[in-house]
């Protein structure tokens, strides 16, 4: 079994076992309740065949947090020779990624 935070840790610039080989990105936003909301997915093709999608999605509104809230998820598309768990996982904001990147590949 394969780890999802090595695969994020290489989406994010860190060393590992595998390369990312391909990457497309797709955006698109639209206006909720007067807030402009924007949206980006991105799929990571590895060179072990893994694919994963990471969708980040937030809104435009001003914010005063030091973290300002947005969704940040990743989930394996394709995974040809071993799984690759947790197959999902979703962040309210970047601090949260940050702290599990952190505690996962220290």
């Amino acid at each position: 079994m394969a780890r999802l935070e090595t695969y994020v840790g290489v989406i994010h610039g860190r060393p590992g076992p595998v390369t990312v080989v391909e990457q497309v990105t797709t955006e698109h936003g639209w206006v909720d309740q007067g807030v402009t909301v924007q949206q980006m997915r991105t799929v990571y093709r590895f060179s072990n065949g893994v694919a994963i999608r990471k969708q980040v999605e937030q809104d435009l509104a001003p914010s005063e947090l030091a973290c300002a809230e947005c969704w940040i998820t990743y989930d394996v598309m394709a995974s040809p020779l071993l799984p690759v768990r947790p197959a999902r996982k979703r962040f309210e904001n970047a601090c949260r990624e940050a702290f599990w990147m952190k505690y996962h590949l220290a």
